[in-house]
This record gives C-alpha cells, structure tokens and sequence, in this order.
C-alpha cells in the first residue's frame, strides 16, 4: 500500500504552518505575503494536511509518517494559542 495521505498531509502541514508564521516573522518578506490573508490561508491548508493525516490513519497505512503528522495537531494548537495572545494583546 502506498503512502500517498501521509505523504501529502506532511506537505500540506508544512506549507500551511509556514504560511501562517510569516506574518510574525523577523525577517522581512514581500508584502504580498505579509497580511492576514496568507494566515487564513495557512490555516485552512494546516486543517486539510490534518483531515488527510486522518485519512491515512484510518485507511492503515503502513510506516510511521501518519504518526507524525497527527502529532502537529498539538503544534496546530500552540499556534492558535499563540495567535489567539497575539490578537489579544493588540
């Protein structure tokens, strides 16, 4: 059996939390970059890579990359924590 959820979930994590830090970032980036829309955009592909990470669970993929990337689901909720005191703060 392939891997083909596990591997596309892990992609679509990565992307989407990279997406969603740079705004807050210390360096700089182009700005259309930097604005709340790429956040949003983060967010919503982090939350796709994760229904996928359920689907490889649940469709038995062999290996340890699902574990993995059920494991950001505690990364997905320091970043709302951290969003949501960031927000809080303004």
């Amino acid at each position: 059996m392939e891997k083909k959820y596990s591997w596309l979930s892990i992609s679509f994590i990565l992307i989407g939390l990279s997406l969603a830090i740079i705004p807050f970032a210390p360096i700089q980036f182009p700005n259309f970059l930097v604005n709340w829309y790429s956040v949003l955009i983060g967010i919503l592909l982090y939350l796709f890579g994760l229904i996928l990470a359920i689907i490889a669970f649940t469709s038995r993929e062999k290996g340890l990359l699902k574990y993995i990337s059920l494991s950001s689901i505690v990364i997905g909720f320091i970043f709302v924590y951290l969003l949501f005191m960031i927000l809080g703060s303004i």
